[in-house]
């Protein structure tokens, strides 16, 4: 799949649907390659510690963003119950310890009230 003319998340307003930005939590291991992969995933651990939304469904963005203090995020979107997902996503990183961030304008606003603007940090689409 090709990468060049993709989008970060959150920057392009999709009706219907939200974007994140969850903190790594050192193991750079966000989603899995493979079923046959027994360990549990960072996306799977922080979507499914609460269970709050009714309805809709969360996504992995396949997307990596680099802040220029080195931390690592990673992206995910969802939709249906938008501020039950929200919460849940929300809830789940801070019971981990983990930071979330939101594309605002050409910034990602960090949980923690830091602000870095898009075009200082690397992104990596997978």
């Amino acid at each position: 799949m090709s990468t060049i003319n993709r989008h970060i998340p959150g920057t392009i307003k999709v009706e219907g649907r939200e974007h994140l930005y969850i903190s790594d939590d050192g193991e750079d291991f966000f989603t899995k390659s493979s079923r046959a992969v027994k360990k549990q995933s960072l996306f799977d651990k922080v979507t499914s510690l609460f269970e709050i939304a009714q309805s809709g469904g969360v996504i992995s963005e396949n997307c990596k963003l680099r802040l220029p203090t080195n931390e690592l995020f990673h992206g995910l979107s969802y939709k249906g119950d938008i501020e039950g997902w929200r919460k849940q996503i929300e809830q789940g990183a801070e019971q981990l310890g983990l930071l979330t961030g939101k594309i605002s304008e050409n910034n990602i606003e960090l949980s923690d009230g830091r602000i870095y603007a898009l075009s200082d940090c690397k992104i990596e689409f997978y």
